[in-house]
């Protein structure tokens, strides 16, 4: 029987609109700035700047019909969702509301293990996404999604039986009690990071104990974090107590990794239309470690990898896994769907010729 990917992370629902309100408000306030500037070009001032802004907002209507709909939504569902597309058996670790027996059927029916899916007597968070032709903004209520946690719920060894890799996506203090469990039931265990959820370093040392295998970080989320404006070399001298294996992803530079023994650079794919920004680290990240899971038998098979005598084998394992991350990433920021493990496979091909 296969081993489980474990997926501990947030589950809720995502309101979504379609809407051109970001392109309108953009269009009117700079017309409305190259009006004032055409005819007071001397008169211009931050005060000015403020007025004009603010009456363009003004101007939007209070009702903005939009295309809406409800679907499920977070970083746990995302990375799980993805896990179980590329055909390797997912178990997702969550704490949802009430009124959201629909999720737990369509999860199912994708064929995620449910079982350890928890439900408590409270509202089930909603997060608001605009999404326009320029940019995308999620709004959230961090309020409610506190309340998702395990408290009160007693989880057993049992919940981390027969699988191979636990991932916390992302990282935070309502999951870190489970986190430390899978790790200590031999599972290879990683994590994402983001600013977020994670506001300086302080943080993370404190909720991090014994180093982890991988971890997952934007370079902007880094920097945000570290609170400087560092070299890579410094925010990984900064980060690298936290993991053996520490990968920092970079847009369209592309991704870095660091090990104790070595340092990969995978390229970033040129590809002319991206749709969406939306999703791209968790598809990262969730491509990375599937590949993990087919190049590496265990914990212990990996912990042997990280030997300096096995460093060869680690870096063609490593860099494959970051090929497939980027593009498991690229795959998702251009179509804004989930894969399944064939069309990924074609993607690739597609992306060879």
């Amino acid at each position: 029987m296969a081993k489980e990917f474990i997926v501990l992370g947030e589950l809720h629902q995502d309101l979504y609109y379609e809407s051109d309100f970001y392109d309108e408000l953009v269009e009117k306030i700079t017309t409305k700035l190259l009006s004032f500037l055409h005819h007071n070009p001397d008169d211009f001032n931050s005060r000015i700047a403020r007025k004009i802004i603010t009456q363009a907002f003004g101007e939007i209507p209070k009702k903005i019909e939009s295309k809406g709909y409800i679907k499920r939504g977070g970083n746990g569902n995302n990375s799980a969702d993805y896990i179980s597309r590329l055909e390797i058996p997912t178990r997702l670790i969550t704490v949802i509301g009430r009124d959201c027996e629909w999720m737990i059927s369509e999860l199912k029916e994708n064929g995620i293990n449910t079982d350890y899916i928890f439900q408590k007597d409270a509202l089930t968070p909603i997060s608001t996404i605009i999404k326009s032709k320029i940019t995308t903004k999620i709004y959230i209520a961090p309020n409610f999604k506190q309340k998702m946690n395990f408290e009160g719920i007693k989880i057993t060894e049992k919940a981390f039986e027969n699988a191979k890799i636990i991932l916390t996506t992302p990282i935070s203090s309502k999951f870190m009690f489970l986190f430390e469990m899978g790790g200590s039931l031999g599972l290879i265990t990683a994590f994402t990071i983001e600013a977020q959820k994670i506001h300086s370093l302080d943080q993370l040392s404190n909720m991090i104990g014994e180093r982890k295998d991988i971890f997952f970080l934007n370079l902007n989320d880094a920097k945000f974090i570290l609170k400087e404006d560092l070299n890579l070399d410094k925010i990984d001298e900064n980060l690298s107590q936290f993991a053996k294996v520490r990968v920092y992803t970079a847009g369209e530079k592309g991704s870095y990794l660091f090990t104790d023994n070595f340092q990969i650079h995978h390229p970033s794919i040129k590809i002319k239309e991206i749709i969406d920004l939306t999703g791209a680290g968790d598809s990262y990240a969730a491509g990375f470690l599937s590949k993990i899971y087919e190049l590496v038998e265990d914990k212990y098979q990996f912990q042997e990898f990280t030997k300096i005598e096995r460093i060869k084998e680690f870096e063609y394992i490593l860099k494959e896994s970051m090929k497939f991350g980027t593009i498991s990433s690229l795959y998702k920021i251009t179509k804004q769907v989930t894969p399944s493990k064939a069309e990924l496979e074609d993607f690739i091909k597609q992306l060879e010729e």
